[in-house]
């Protein structure tokens, strides 16, 4: 009998088998990858990029958005790279970035010669909001690039407005919010150009790596096409790629592959009921955290429908013998998937600050970060599986109360 001991002080664990791993790619995306090889064979012409599967899976992923025009690249990186690119903006200028994001959705701007302008999250969130957005304008801004982290939409309608006002491109970063709803509309179509990874952990994913520049701005298309592609002039009536005279400027290969658009494809069949069932999941968690006392719902913006890519949930660290970090860790330690204290605050990363223009406060992003954690699963978890999150919760949280 362990009267209760914590799995994190070598008492048994809640869950005792390993959680369901997702199993993304399963017979279904094996099936298609295999009509590329046969295509290829009864063709006679070897598969590579650009061909028939890219187009299948652009074309389904803009039904899926409501119209528009995409290109299908090596990864959310280089999508992000790409936008910029499309900008034309000259070193020097300043672009304003995510409080909370990946170091893909940031570095893109520093290679290109760009100042970094953090700017700080929305009260209680890890997403940017129109006042912190608007107090982190500078005369030289020329863009900024804006992450709906963990599948949560921001605010954005308000911030476009004043982005146009003022002549800022926007980026939005996609990558972790595929298929989310902001009022009514899938992100992306909001700002002038939208970038997206679909590497094998993102809801939407073309195997190891990959990304999505999605716009509807025809022009920029084009523009995005030759300059993921050593800067080849497809618009071109008669053009032909083995002409190399005919580029239109220097540029880098960011093509993705046909088996990776044709993995793409087959996930974009069955998307929306990913991020049903993912929905299913968090409603379920929330609701069974109304047995806590200590841990708690980070409720979504009532316009908003989000895409979870992982699920944040507040700690009442007042109501605790230990830190917020300690609580995640013991849960975790049950058998749960669990990211403690969330890396990614931009104003942490030593190795950017010489590139950051302003200063590095973002006290609304580290506020909220310090008192939550963040839930990790998959579209395949059961109620078995959210049982054993909740009871985890709840072991650790009779331990470690105040008033035990």
């Amino acid at each position: 009998m362990n009267n209760g001991k914590l799995a994190i002080y070598g008492g048994p664990k809640i869950r005792k088998k390993p959680l369901p791993y997702r199993k993304l790619f399963d017979e279904e995306e094996l099936e298609n990858v295999k009509r590329v090889f046969k295509d290829s064979w009864r063709e006679g012409v070897d598969f590579g990029y650009q061909g028939k599967y890219e187009k299948l899976y652009t074309d389904k992923f803009c039904d899926f958005q409501g119209g528009g025009f995409a290109d299908a690249v090596s990864s959310g990186t280089a999508a992000v790279y790409l936008a910029l690119k499309a900008f034309d903006i000259e070193p020097g200028n300043d672009v304003i970035v995510s409080p909370v994001t990946n170091p893909g959705s940031v570095t893109p701007a520093v290679i290109q010669g760009m100042n970094i302008v953090i700017a700080d999250s929305a009260p209680d969130s890890f997403n940017i909001g129109p006042d912190e957005f608007e107090k982190a304008l500078t005369s030289d801004t020329r863009a900024a690039i804006l992450t709906h982290l963990g599948g949560q939409p921001i605010d954005i309608e308000p911030i476009i407005e004043i982005a146009k006002s003022r002549g800022i491109k926007v980026i939005e970063d996609c990558s972790q919010a595929h298929g989310a709803l902001y009022k009514g509309e899938r992100v992306g179509r909001f700002g002038d150009i939208a970038a997206s990874s679909t590497m094998f952990s993102k809801t939407l994913a073309t195997g190891g790596c990959g990304g999505l520049v999605y716009m509807q701005n025809e022009d920029y298309y084009w523009l995005i096409r030759s300059l993921a592609d050593r800067g080849k002039h497809f618009r071109l009536p008669d053009f032909d790629f083995r002409d190399t005279g005919q580029c239109l400027f220097p540029a880098l290969n960011f093509n993705l592959d046909e088996l990776s658009c044709a993995i793409g494809l087959s996930i974009l069949s069955r998307l929306q009921s990913i991020i049903d069932k993912r929905l299913e999941i968090t409603a379920k968690i929330d609701t069974s955290l109304e047995a806590s006392s200590v841990v708690f719902p980070c409720r979504s913006r009532d316009d908003c429908k989000p895409s979870p890519f992982f699920h944040t949930v507040g700690v009442a660290v007042d109501k605790l013998k230990v830190s917020k970090k300690e609580f995640a860790k013991a849960v975790a330690a049950e058998g749960i998937w669990i990211n403690p204290h969330y890396s990614q605050l931009v104003s942490e990363w030593k190795w950017l600050h010489k590139y950051v223009k302003n200063g590095l406060k973002t006290p609304n992003a580290r506020r909220f970060r310090d008192r939550t954690f963040n839930l990790l699963f998959n579209e395949k978890f059961s109620d078995g599986e959210v049982e054993d999150i909740i009871s985890s919760v709840v072991k650790v949280e009779s331990f470690f109360k105040k008033d035990r």
